[in-house]
């Protein structure tokens, strides 16, 4: 058989596979996710045909094993902690836990999808705790020396972000028939399902998790949900805000109120210059593709459009971005969409609501917001129990459960500013 009749065939196979594995895992995780896992897989080949690896760092043979790691619970992806005891919370106790390589790889894919995981600053961590530094001063000027007279010392004033670890969990039920080959195609999907999820849920947790989020008694704070403060000082320790017409009576009550020039200016303007080198804007798509359609005093669309084009847009459009890759540019910033920032028409989905007085918009700098990474992973499976009321062991099915801890705070709520509906 020639080598290109076999190139198709295997790819015909890899295909075929794919869209098994997807249907396989559309009633746990739905259409929407498998299509994202799906996609992020299809990179994963991708990067390997044109590079020789991908993403992940690993060879085929440390995903083979990695596999076998997922059905038996042992061997190379595995290493024991030197109590056996399961109890995770403790630094000095703890089960079976995955290698580095192999944690480090899912922490890429998650990179790859997630906004948070892309931009935030990443910190390591080797306790539960660990306090990051941030500064909480003004900006800093000197003085000018009197003649013959001691100059002033200038104080600088250092602030204490607290990282604490949660520990974060992914269940999950895939067919023993699945797992009966220790090969790549599976590694890709096992380990793009735990990237994808760890980037969802720390984007979640990162922009709107708090005492509004949907499932209530979230760890870790969102930007959204921090206090905010519209007077913005040098000590301000709130996130900055600013209402949609330039004031609370505006009557700018819903998110297509946001008028492009006026308010993205605005949320410019209440950070300080040393922040913006960086700083982007937030948004869901919903609201992304209301704005895209925002039109000046004259009538005309904001956004160049079907062929025309001002010699410098204000506002530009970019297909095909979104979590990573920037959706479009206001004003010389990039726009990055993202699942978890209220929508528009939006009832109290994720704890905001497109009415008076609720966040849309979020402009600022990533930089700012601290990602503690543990380092462990912990992967097991499970051939009997109930997971989602099922039992998998009458379903010839297995169950996957990955654990991860991490941490997540705010360094610099300054180098933030939260764009909200008047409340009248």
């Amino acid at each position: 058989m020639e080598s290109k009749d076999f190139a198709e065939i295997k790819a015909m196979h890899v295909t075929a596979f794919d869209e098994v594995m997807k249907e396989k895992l559309i009633p746990i995780i739905g259409s929407e996710v498998a299509s994202t896992v799906q996609k992020t897989v299809a990179t994963l080949k991708l990067q390997r045909e044109t590079f020789g690896r991908d993403m992940t760092g690993l060879d085929k043979s440390q995903k083979g094993l990695f596999v076998d790691t997922v059905r038996a619970s042992v061997g190379f992806a595995v290493r024991e902690k030197a109590n056996e005891a399961l109890i995770g919370e403790q630094d000095n106790r703890g089960g079976y836990l995955v290698s580095r390589e192999i944690a480090d790889a899912i922490m890429r894919i998650a990179a790859s999808v997630g906004t948070i995981m892309n931009q935030a600053a990443k910190w390591d961590m080797t306790s539960d705790e660990l306090a990051v530094p941030n500064y909480t001063g003004a900006f800093l000027t000197g003085a000018y020396l009197g003649v013959d007279a001691p100059g002033p010392v200038t104080g600088i004033a250092f602030g204490q972000a607290q990282l604490i670890a949660k520990k974060w969990q992914l269940a999950f039920v895939v067919g023993n028939d699945l797992l009966a080959d220790a090969n790549v195609d599976v590694a890709d999907w096992l380990l793009a399902l735990g990237g994808e999820a760890l980037a969802n849920m720390i984007d979640y947790q990162g922009f709107v998790g708090g005492a509004n989020g949907a499932s209530g008694g979230d760890p870790f704070l969102g930007i959204l949900n921090y206090p905010t403060s519209t007077t913005i000082q040098p000590n301000d320790t709130n996130v900055n805000k600013v209402y949609l017409g330039g004031s609370s009576t505006s009557g700018s009550t819903t998110f297509s109120k946001f008028a492009v020039m006026d308010d993205s200016s605005a949320m410019i303007g209440s950070l300080e210059e040393s922040l913006l080198d960086g700083a982007a804007f937030y948004m869901n798509r919903t609201l992304w593709a209301k704005l895209r359609t925002n039109k000046d005093t004259a009538g005309n669309y904001i956004l160049p459009y079907a062929g025309w084009a001002k010699p410098e847009p204000a506002m530009e459009n970019h297909a095909g971005g979104g979590p990573i890759k920037p959706a479009g540019e206001i004003l010389g910033y990039p726009v990055y969409t993202n699942r978890w920032m209220p929508a528009v028409g939006a009832s109290s989905v994720n704890g905001f609501s497109d009415a008076a007085s609720n966040p849309c918009v979020l402009f600022g700098n990533m930089r700012a917001f601290a990602f503690g990474d543990k380092g462990e992973m912990r992967v097991a499976q499970f051939e009997s129990g109930s997971f989602g009321g099922k039992e998998v062991a009458l379903a010839d099915q297995r169950g996957i459960v990955y654990k991860h801890r991490h941490a997540l705070t705010l360094t610099l709520p300054r180098a933030f500013v939260v764009a909200s509906t008047s409340a009248s």
